[in-house]
């Protein structure tokens, strides 16, 4: 093939009085180096702007001009070169389409041996074979086939073998997890579905430790509501006993004669101990108030006497006080009897 050969003549520019020139610039630039606008002389100072920038423009015009000139050789050539090259573009282009329809027909065919040698170990594994197409497309380069392009390396093939055995085990634990998962929940009586979806992130001990945990919290709850389910019950009983004795106190009722107590029955009516001491039960509320007058024969038997109140359901500071609480001289019945006036 003969090769182009171009005969290239260097044109030659030469710039006339080229120190002329360049002392007019220079007389220009040393008129103008330190002007000043001002207010007074703004009218004139837009005008030598505009002296200076058509001055500039015909230099740049100039400039141009000349080299277009000079840049007409080379336009030609290469117009000329790309004009007399298309044939051989062409044929450039359509061998180029060619090999790359080869080279996707056999990468095809490589697609389809790996697929189909993926397809026939799955089936001995009983695995659905499209879980490895995207894995397939990373056994396609010619590295891992034999000289004809489509038989597959002994490597290559083992290297297959070994991803299908991973995930026929992989699945197989998955399935083992979700028994031990399905178990705990049954023991339980737990729902499994979301926590086998957790398996998706966490591990069977963090699945199994969730269950459990989930599992008492479920517990705590269930006390939780069987309590507040007594207490209702227990209120509810109350109201009614309230309500009972309510009923009961429009009738005609018995007085004590000595300490004017109301009497119940023909016994002096007292705190249910339950309802003042159920700290559950809604606040009392109290309607009558008495003052007691006490003498005692020393602190055992005061200790005696609040104890005994409060197995009767008074306890103290709660619904009874003591004050004035004071030693005495000591005094006989008969003393006490006298200063009382009993």
């Amino acid at each position: 093939m003969q090769e182009l050969q171009v005969k290239v003549t260097q044109a030659q520019v030469e710039i006339i009085d080229r120190e002329k020139f360049e002392q007019n610039i220079n007389e220009v630039v040393a008129k103008y180096q330190n002007y000043t606008v001002t207010a007074a002389t703004i009218k004139e100072d837009k005008q030598v702007l505009a002296d200076l920038r058509k001055l500039k423009k015909q230099l740049s015009d100039e400039r141009i001009k000349v080299k277009k000139e000079l840049s007409k050789p080379a336009d030609e050539i290469d117009g000329y070169i790309k004009q007399a090259s298309k044939p051989l573009d062409d044929t450039i282009a359509k061998i180029a389409a060619d090999v790359k329809e080869f080279e996707d027909h056999q990468k095809a065919l490589r697609i389809d041996t790996v697929k189909g040698y993926l397809a026939n170990k799955a089936s001995e594994y009983m695995i659905d074979p499209r879980i490895f197409d995207e894995k397939a497309l990373e056994y396609i380069k010619a590295g891992n086939f034999m000289a004809d392009g489509v038989t597959l390396k002994k490597i290559t093939m083992k290297s297959l073998d070994d991803m299908v055995t991973f995930e026929y085990q992989k699945q197989q634990e998955y399935e083992k997890a979700k028994a031990a998962i399905s178990g705990q929940c049954a023991e339980y009586g737990m729902t499994d579905q979301p926590y086998i979806r957790m398996l998706q992130s966490m591990s069977l001990t963090d699945v199994l430790q969730q269950i459990l945990s989930d599992y008492r919290f479920e517990q705590e709850q269930q006390k939780a509501r069987q309590a507040e389910e007594e207490r209702e019950r227990l209120l509810a009983a109350q109201r009614a006993k309230e309500q009972e004795q309510a009923q009961k106190s429009t009738e005609t009722q018995n007085f004590d004669p000595e300490t004017g107590e109301i009497l119940d029955g023909g016994q002096l009516s007292q705190n249910n101990p339950e309802t003042l001491r159920g700290d559950k039960n809604e606040p009392k509320k109290y309607t009558q108030k008495m003052t007691l007058e006490v003498y005692l024969e020393n602190t055992a038997e005061k200790d005696r006497f609040k104890e005994g109140l409060s197995q009767l359901g008074f306890d103290f500071k709660k619904n009874y006080q003591v004050s004035g609480y004071q030693r005495i001289e000591p005094l006989t019945q008969a003393e006490l009897n006298e200063q009382c006036g009993w």
